[in-house]
C-alpha cells in the first residue's frame, strides 16, 4: 500500500474509528491502514471461538434451566423471578420473533436472546447465587471448581471483548493471546473435548503471528 492509496483509503473509512489508529501509529497512515486491516483480520479469527463459547454456553444455561423448572418456557415460571433487564431481553426477543413471522416457541426465544442475556443468569440477578447458581447452573460448568462470582467475572470479561469485535472497535492493542486463551479456558470449563477442538482449528494464534510491526 503506498501513500496515494493510503490517502484514497483513510477518505472513504475516515468515520471507521482510523484516528485512532493512526494516532497509535504515530501518523503513519499506511501502518494505520495496515493495522486496521490486520485488526479486522484478527477480529474475524476470534469470530469461531466465540461463536462456539455462545452457542455452548446457551445450550448448558438452557438445559439446567429448563430442568430446574421443569419447562421448555422456564422463564415463565413464577419461581423463576428473572431480573427486569433478563425479562427485558426476553419480550425484545418474542417482539423481534413477531416482526419475522415467526411463533414464539421455546426453541425459537432461546435462539434469539444474546450472549449477554446467558451470562446474566450466573450474575446476581435476584438471588440468583442462591435460587439459581446453587440449584442447578453450577452443573453446567463440570470443568469448573470455584464460586459463582468469579465465573461471571470471566464470561462478563469474553461478553465485552465479543461486543466490541461485533462493534468493529479496535482490539489490535489487548492481549490478544491472553483473550483467546480465556475462551479456551471457558469452554473447558463446559466441555473439555470441546475445547480441545476449538483450540486445535482456532486460527487466532496464526493471525496475531503476523501482526503488523510500527515502522
Amino acid at each position: 500500500m503506498d501513500q496515494q492509496e493510503a490517502r484514497h483509503l483513510y477518505g472513504v473509512l475516515s468515520q471507521a474509528r482510523l484516528p485512532e489508529y493512526e494516532a497509535f501509529c504515530a501518523g503513519d497512515r499506511v501502518a494505520a491502514l495496515r493495522l486496521f486491516c490486520w485488526n479486522t483480520q484478527v477480529a474475524a479469527a476470534f469470530y469461531g471461538p466465540l461463536q462456539h463459547l455462545e452457542l455452548a454456553l446457551r445450550s448448558v444455561l438452557d438445559q439446567r434451566m429448563s430442568h430446574l423448572f421443569d419447562r421448555e418456557d422456564w422463564w415463565d415460571h413464577p419461581q423463576a423471578d428473572l431480573h427486569y433487564g433478563a425479562q427485558a431481553k426476553i419480550r425484545e426477543a418474542v417482539h423481534q420473533l413477531g416482526r419475522q413471522g415467526l411463533r414464539s416457541t421455546p426453541r425459537e426465544v432461546v435462539a434469539e436472546l444474546p450472549f449477554g442475556f446467558w451470562v446474566s443468569l450466573v450474575g446476581r440477578g435476584n438471588n440468583y447465587d442462591q435460587r439459581l447458581w446453587r440449584a442447578s447452573l453450577y452443573r453446567a460448568f463440570p470443568g469448573y471448581r470455584g464460586g459463582r462470582h468469579a465465573l461471571h467475572r470471566r464470561l462478563d470479561f469474553l461478553r465485552v471483548l465479543r461486543n466490541k469485535i461485533a462493534h468493529h472497535a479496535p482490539i489490535h492493542h489487548r492481549h490478544l493471546e491472553a483473550d483467546h486463551e480465556a475462551i479456551i479456558m471457558m469452554l473447558g470449563c463446559i466441555d473439555e473435548p470441546l475445547a480441545r477442538l476449538v483450540a486445535r482449528y482456532s486460527p487466532v494464534p496464526a493471525v496475531v503471528a503476523v501482526r503488523p510491526g510500527l515502522r
